[in-house]
Order: C-alpha cells, then structure tokens, then sequence
C-alpha cells in the first residue's frame, strides 16, 4: 500500500512539472514598453535556509509603484511605494525611507528586493539599460540575478507564471495568480 502511496505521489509531482514550460516573451516593440498592470500574487525568499511566504498586491503606474505584502489571510502587513523622490517602507507601525527599494528591503527585511527591475522580469523581459545575457537554457543574467521564466505549458500569456530569482544565497520566487 505504502509503494503504491509512493508511486501516485510521485506521479502527481511528475504531471505537475509537465505543464510548465520555458517562457519566451513577445518579441514585438510594445512589450518594451513601460505599460501600468496590477497583478496579485505569492512571493517567497528564501536566504541562506530561512524562508518567508507572503501574498502580494503590486500596481505598478510608471514611475510609480506600491506593493502590499499580505498574510495568508489576505491582512496587510507592509506596504513598499516607490516614487521618482525614493522609497518607503510602511509596517508594524512604523516608516522606514531610502533612495531604492533594494537597499531598503535589505537593510529592513535582510534581503534584497529587485522591485526596479522585477517591473521588467515579471513580464519576462530584461530591464532596459542595464547589461544582461541569457544562457543555452533561455535563462536571464542581469545585475547578479540568474532568472528562470516560466509558463504553464498548456497556456500562451503576454507574461511568465512563475518568475525565479537567485543570487548569493538568495532565492525570490513570483508566481502570478491574477494579472490585470
């Protein structure tokens, strides 16, 4: 009974990797283009063994961009807005301000947010301006990030499911849930 608990098990996870896919953006001018989007979604970071989960709400209006981070039950617990002027970070009560998001998320939360060039990755696109390269395996390499794209295999979308993030020790994973 217990082999054979195994093998659906096992099954299961297999059938669940087969419906992703690479994610190849749209090679059209208007997918470089800075466009507003909402999307809502789950983020996780993982550093050096320790991880944290939260829900996210992002608008994203250029240049402006404010992202919720929520509990599993769907309350806010920290807001970051970004402006042309710089960065702040609301939570617990308090105010923490800088002049990018990365250096703030890092000097609060212990870890870096790319949130100025996740408004590119999340679309699946490199961030305009800034060096970058992609490997055999069409992932992304820019700015010290190594970034993996994906797809469910049996959908075409203007934008990745899943946008995968890792550098020194650091793993950030998005997964999209709604994109308006």
């Amino acid at each position: 009974m217990m082999a054979r608990c195994l093998a659906l098990l096992l099954a299961l996870l297999l059938a669940g990797c087969a419906n992703e896919a690479l994610f190849r953006p749209p090679q059209s001018p208007a997918a470089a283009a800075d466009q507003p989007f909402n999307v809502s979604g789950r983020l996780s970071a993982n550093l050096d063994g320790k991880g944290h989960v939260a829900n996210f709400d992002w608008r994203h209006e250029p240049p402006r961009d404010e992202v919720a981070i929520n509990s599993p039950l769907g309350n806010t617990v920290a807001k970051v807005l970004r402006e042309p002027g710089g960065v702040t970070l609301l939570a617990d009560g308090k105010s923490w301000q800088a002049d990018d998001v990365e250096s703030l998320t890092q000097q609060v939360m212990g870890w870096p947010l790319p949130l100025s060039n996740l408004v590119w990755w999340i679309r699946g696109l490199p961030a305009p301006g800034v060096d970058s390269s992609v490997d055999a395996d069409g992932n992304l390499q820019q700015q010290g990030w190594h970034i993996r794209f994906i797809r469910d295999a049996d959908v075409e979308a203007d934008h990745p499911k899943r946008v995968e993030m890792q550098r020194e020790g650091l793993t950030v994973k998005v997964v999209v849930q709604s994109w308006r």
